[in-house]
């Protein structure tokens, strides 16, 4: 465990070389959360040099292994962000890229007030407003992000995306299959219920969509900064890739993020018509349910999978985190709500 005294040294002697003035950290502490990264909130102050002032920021820093193959380095990401902000997408302000703190890159980013935390936003009182009008505000944000231009900041040439001669589905599916080999290489334990949900969405396949969009690629409750006027932020773009706008579409639905609610099927908050109808509405376009439906396999799967790669993480010594080992029990779970979803 990253001693805070030791990790706040290093961001003044970091910050002190880039600003040329002198830097204090105060009130550095870790936050819950981050399948991928460590998570941190700070106070700066920067007392003289450019630029001056205070600053309540959080830090996100790499941890070790990836939850899946094609998860973006936190250069990427915060590239990404950098895109999304100056797109009128509501995130943090990313302040600045460190490559190396502590031997692993780190990012600055301006700290939102709000909740982050998914079970607490589908039960807080004090969020039951927001809770009515997040489905609308979700939707219009995703809308936005749909819409950022690809070619206009070069994004191919840094994201993960389908080759040429494949379809986004068939190239999920062609990833889930490696990953779930390898799985089964290093822990040999059979996953049939999975290698059934790989079959099935290959004999379901959707046809390829016309425009491939810029996916947050885990856009979701538990994902967002929600305060009692709704939706703040959107968090934690380390999945974002280029390809079919269904599979944000229906990530959401996973039946994971409805903590425990699961008689609201967005997010455990509400049923989806509304967040499908402000993204119908701000998109101009009229949504297909049987491609939802198939994502929402999709999704499922993909953190069926998930789940196991992060214990895999933990096995392998990568990042020891016993939530990370947890995860691996938990897939049974999730490997039951494929087989409720195709069968239906």
């Amino acid at each position: 465990m990253l001693e805070p005294e030791t990790l706040g040294a290093a961001i003044e002697e970091k910050l002190r070389a880039l600003t040329r003035g002198d830097v204090r950290v105060e009130n550095l502490k870790m936050l819950a959360g981050g399948a991928s990264q460590e998570t941190w909130a700070l106070d700066l102050i920067l007392e003289n040099g450019a630029p001056r002032g205070e600053y309540q920021l959080v830090l996100r820093r790499q941890l070790g292994g990836k939850i899946h193959p094609d998860a973006l380095d936190l250069e990427r990401e915060f590239r990404v962000m950098q895109v999304a902000y100056a797109s009128s997408v509501l995130l943090p302000y990313p302040q600045a890229f460190l490559p190396d703190l502590l031997n692993r890159p780190a990012a600055l980013l301006h700290r939102k007030r709000g909740e982050t935390i998914g079970r607490r936003i589908v039960r807080e009182p004090s969020l039951k407003h927001a809770r009515k009008i997040l489905p609308k505000q979700m939707g219009e944000m995703l809308a936005q992000i749909h819409k950022i231009e690809i070619d206009k900041y070069a994004m191919r040439l840094f994201l993960p995306q389908p080759p040429i001669e494949f379809s986004p589905a068939r190239w999920i599916v062609e990833n889930l299959e490696k990953n779930l080999d390898v799985i089964l290489q290093e822990s040999h334990e059979p996953h049939p219920a999975l290698e059934l949900g790989l079959r099935w969405l290959r004999n379901n396949e959707p046809p390829a969509p016309k425009d491939l969009v810029l996916l947050h690629g885990d856009y979701r409750i538990g994902n967002v900064i929600v305060d009692e006027t709704g939706l703040v932020s959107v968090l934690d773009w380390e999945f974002a890739h280029i390809g079919d706008a269904y599979e944000d579409l229906a990530w959401s639905l996973v039946r994971d993020w409805q903590f425990g609610n699961d008689h609201l099927r967005f997010g455990g908050i509400a049923q989806p018509d509304e967040f499908f109808a402000a993204y119908e509405n701000a998109m101009g376009v009229k949504l297909n349910h049987d491609a939802v439906r198939y994502w929402e396999v999709m999704g499922n799967m993909r953190w069926a999978i998930g789940m196991l790669n992060q214990a895999q993480r933990h096995l392998r010594g990568e990042e020891a985190n016993l939530e990370f080992a947890s995860l691996g029990r938990r897939c049974a779970e999730v490997e039951l709500e494929v087989m409720r979803l195709i069968r239906a």
